[in-house]
This record gives C-alpha cells, structure tokens and sequence, in this order.
C-alpha cells in the first residue's frame, strides 16, 4: 500500500512538472500592435522579442568618402553580419535619433512616419522595433527567396523590405498623394542604407521588382505595400 502511494505522488509531480513546463514554453504569441508604440500593418503576432547592442554611432568614415562610395553592389556573400553591424544598419535606416521627441533619422511627409521595416534572415523574418531597439520575429525560417526571382536575395545574409502602412496616411485624402509622399519617403530610407553600407564597406541594392503579392501574403498585409527591398551583405 505504501509503495503505491508512493508512486502515485511520484506520477503526480512528474505530471505537474510537465504541465507547469508546457505552459511556461508554449505561451501566447503577442500581439504585434505595440511596435514603435504604433499599430502596424500586420495580422501577424509577435513569436519573441530580440534585443539588439547599442548602435555603433561612431563611424569613422566621412559623409563626403561615403558618398563617394556609395554604389549598387549586387555580388554579395553569405557571411553572416555581426549582430552590432545589424544593430547600427537597423538605426541608421529607420531608428530615432531623438527618442525623446519621437523623431527619426528620416524625415517623412507630414511626421506620419508609415514605415514598418522587416528583416529577413535564415533564421526567420523580423519586424524592427525602433523605440525598443530590437527585433520582434513574426514568422519563423528562412524566406528570403520569395523577396524576388533575383538570386542575391537567397544569397545575402539579411534582406530589409520597407513596408509602407496606409493606415498611417489617413490623412491624404487622395490615393495618387499618398502613394506620393510613401514613395518619396521610402528614398530617404534606402538612401540611408546605401550610406550606411558605403561606410561599414558592406554591399547593397535598392530593389522594386519584388513578388509583392507574396510578400504581403507572408507578412499579413492588409493595407499597406511593400515599397523596396535591400539584399545587405559582404562584398
């Protein structure tokens, strides 16, 4: 008779354990509506947050040499990016470099700032939360082919695809003016990746010829439109 209750406290807190395990690991995914503080353009939840390094705001290059070396660089290699290089490139294309005042390092039309800016990588695809400073991955695995038929997609380490949220430009009351403003700021983001890359000697380029439709599919966009994609990789 003891042994039997013995066991059975045993089985008990073997299952307890289990169930206390499962609901520790199995939890909820978050709803995506907090990025920047904003709600996004995405029906997709929040699988886990990534915290990045602090961004390396001391570039050695000048804004001159860097513009003097900016250039569209399509042979780019699989190396890996160093987590900080990802943290500073992150920054440079869309962070805020005056938190405070909830101010980025790109203008946009009327402070609407509409833009969600995805990373995709091996590992999954990302949505930039720039107040945090951090990653939140949305969908897991690699995805990078389905950006576009071009094969630097799949070759380069990580892939930034500006998503402009219409949600955010309610204000524009015409279509051909917000499709405007998006596009135009839109160029000041690329434009800032472009620099970055010219001065960490990374290699980039600025695509529109993106499978936009699968794009929106795996993003869970509903009114928004992937704008431009930029493969980032070693040269």
């Amino acid at each position: 008779m003891k042994r039997i209750i013995l066991l059975s406290l045993v089985l008990l807190l073997t299952f307890g354990g289990v169930q206390a395990q499962a609901k520790k690991t199995n939890k909820a995914p978050k709803s995506t509506e907090s990025v920047d503080g904003r709600t996004t353009g995405t029906t997709l939840k929040i699988i886990e947050d990534i915290p990045l390094p602090e961004p390396q705001m001391g570039l050695d290059t000048p804004l001159q040499i860097a513009l003097k070396h900016r250039q569209t660089i399509r042979d780019l290699r699989e190396e890996e990016l160093p987590v900080e290089m990802l943290s500073s490139l992150l920054w440079s294309t869309y962070g805020f470099n005056r938190l405070e005042e909830g101010k980025r390092v790109v203008p946009s039309a009327v402070n609407c700032q509409e833009y969600d800016i995805y990373v995709f990588t091996r590992q999954g695809v990302y949505l930039y939360d720039a107040k945090k400073h951090a990653l939140s991955k949305v969908v897991e695995g690699d995805n990078r082919a389905i950006i576009s038929n071009q094969k630097f997609f799949s070759i380069a380490p990580v892939s930034i695809v500006l998503v402009a949220n219409y949600d955010r430009m309610k204000m524009f009351k015409e279509t051909a003016d917000r499709d405007f403003y998006a596009a135009t700021d839109g160029g000041y983001i690329s434009q800032n990746i472009y620099l970055f890359c010219a001065s960490a000697e990374l290699g980039t380029v600025a695509c529109g010829g993106i499978n936009r439709e699968s794009i929106h599919k795996l993003l869970g966009i509903k009114n928004g439109r992937a704008m431009l994609a930029h493969p980032v990789g070693m040269k």
